[in-house]
């Protein structure tokens, strides 16, 4: 070997790969906030500035970790206007970067059910406006396989780019923690190369109104696997664990949520993005955050939210007097009014949403508090997009009328309904936060114009099979008939553990359970 030649070599080995890459999550295009078309374009106007960013920084990628669109039934409107969007920004970064920028995309819960093959997003892929992964799973043999996508097919569960290997699972919602084992098994480690696992589900604790997946041995084991772990589904921005992180969800790209607002301004709650730079194995991760209105141009533009302190009215004697002194406060509290010169256009990000509270022991009648009659009054003074007004602290000292309209949206209260009733049954007690979700799941998928009732049965029996362990469900399993052996037995039989033999009728099931309840 020549001394040229050595020194070729020395230098190749020198070569690092550097990749960079865009991760954000929970899009929600399609959502129409209030009922409002300016909030309808609020989350086109987040996600163009993201796309721009991609470009600007020439990324080579783009991970979006679930719910990019809002409503699993997109309108054509809300199709037409994600179909430009993302053409025009294919055509842009080869004009400006010699190559398209791929978005690498899963399912979340808001895009496609989990028991239907179809969705808006897969017709994307067929159109080759995104990358959408997702590794199949095979619930007899327990296994999870990530087939190298295929740019014929537009299918796949994990494809390379450089240095980067990306693993994608749709959301499985509350079968999710079944599938930390399987992916351990089925992803292979290359030192050379980053491993990236997208999914959609929360992690415990990071959102008290939803159930989330607790931090057990089996998703820690996901770490001897995978480097950084691209989450989305919790709207809030998070970093696990804090000393060294790998667990990575950058929360929504615009608020959808009136709590949302709460959380941000009691606890400094963020949302946003994460800029990563790899190369080989390593990689630094820089959040991007969404900024309360469009000033500062390093921050995500997002509409602005104003809220001004508790107005108490209890010194007003009337509901007109109470109008006069609430539109007084807001006024004082620097709120822009329609002749002003801080008075912005509805289209502009920086005409806010204002909120408020009202409080105080009244002294007439809490029937004549109109708070759509406030809200008109408050909207025909002021530059605003909408005003929300609350009022859970008003009471009156004439009648014990008391409205309850707190800061708890219907998710929440459902979130607490659905679990005071799973624990009546100490049956589910190991496992009230998947039994919790399971509801949350099976409630959405009846609400839709024609469910599957055939695929709806189907998994909760996989489901049940799943979680058979913790509250014994087989133990009141009719025992099945013994069939013939037949001549040949396929590979798919082959690879059924015995604790799985057992063919789960849910019918047979509830039939049984309601004998065994008679006969005690």
């Amino acid at each position: 070997m020549s001394l040229l030649n050595l020194d070729i070599k020395i230098k190749k080995k020198k070569i690092k790969m550097n990749t960079k890459f865009l991760h954000i999550a929970d899009v929600h295009l399609g959502k129409r906030q209030y009922n409002n078309n300016e909030r309808y374009q609020d989350y086109f106007k987040a996600f163009k500035w993201i796309l721009e960013l991609a470009i600007q920084e020439g990324v080579d990628f783009v991970l979006i970790a679930g719910d990019l669109f809002d409503n699993r039934q997109v309108s054509p409107y809300v199709l037409t206007e994600v179909f430009y969007l993302i053409r025009n920004f294919k055509t842009k970064s080869q004009k400006a970067l010699n190559h398209e920028i791929p978005l690498i995309c899963i399912e979340g819960n808001h895009d496609n059910p989990i028991y239907s093959r179809q969705s808006w997003m897969t017709f994307l892929a067929d159109l080759d406006l995104i990358i959408l992964l997702s590794g199949e799973y095979d619930k007899y043999k327990k296994t999870i396989s990530f087939d190298p996508y295929d740019p014929k097919t537009r299918r796949g569960g994990m494809i390379q780019i450089n240095n980067v290997n990306i693993y994608g699972v749709s959301f499985y919602g509350s079968s999710t923690v079944h599938l930390f084992q399987p992916i351990v098994e089925a992803i292979t480690v290359d030192s050379s190369k980053l491993n990236v696992l997208i999914m959609h589900f929360g992690v415990d604790g990071q959102d008290q109104s939803k159930p989330g997946i607790k931090l057990s041995d089996p998703f820690n084991n996901l770490h001897s696997k995978v480097d950084y772990l691209a989450l989305g589904h919790y709207h809030k921005l998070y970093q696990l664990p804090r000393m060294d992180p790998w667990i990575h969800n950058p929360g929504a790209l615009e608020i959808t949520d009136i709590k949302e607002v709460f959380e941000y301004f009691d606890n400094d709650a963020k949302r946003g993005a994460f800029l990563i730079s790899s190369d080989d194995k390593t990689h630094q991760t820089k959040a991007l955050i969404c900024e309360n209105g469009a000033t500062d141009p390093n921050l995500i533009p997002n509409r602005k939210f104003m809220r001004v302190s508790s107005i108490d009215i209890r010194e007003t004697t009337s509901f007109d007097e109470s109008i006069a002194l609430v539109l007084d406060k807001i006024k004082r509290w620097g709120t822009p009014t329609k002749n002003s010169s801080m008075a912005s256009e509805p289209n502009d990000l920086n005409c806010p949403i204002l909120f408020f509270n009202l409080e105080g022991q009244i002294n007439y009648s809490r029937l004549d508090v109109n708070i759509n009659q406030l809200r008109h009054e408050i909207m025909e003074n002021f530059a605003l997009l909408e005003v929300r007004i609350f009022s859970p602290f008003l009471v009156s000292s004439l009648d014990d009328i008391k409205v309850p309209q707190g800061k708890k949206t219907i998710e929440e209260i459902e979130f607490e309904v659905f679990t005071a009733m799973v624990k009546e049954n100490s049956m589910f007690e190991h496992v009230k936060e998947e039994v919790v979700e399971l509801m949350k799941n099976l409630k959405a998928e009846l609400l839709v114009g024609k469910p599957n009732y055939p695929a709806l049965k189907d998994f909760i029996k996989e489901w049940c099979l799943h979680n058979a362990k913790e509250f014994k469900i087989q133990e009141n399993l009719p025992k099945p008939e013994p069939e013939p052996e037949p001549d040949e037995i396929p590979e798919v039989e082959e690879a059924i553990e015995a604790d799985d033999e057992i063919d789960l009728d849910l019918d047979d099931y509830i039939d049984n359970i309601e004998d065994t309840e008679e006969a005690e």
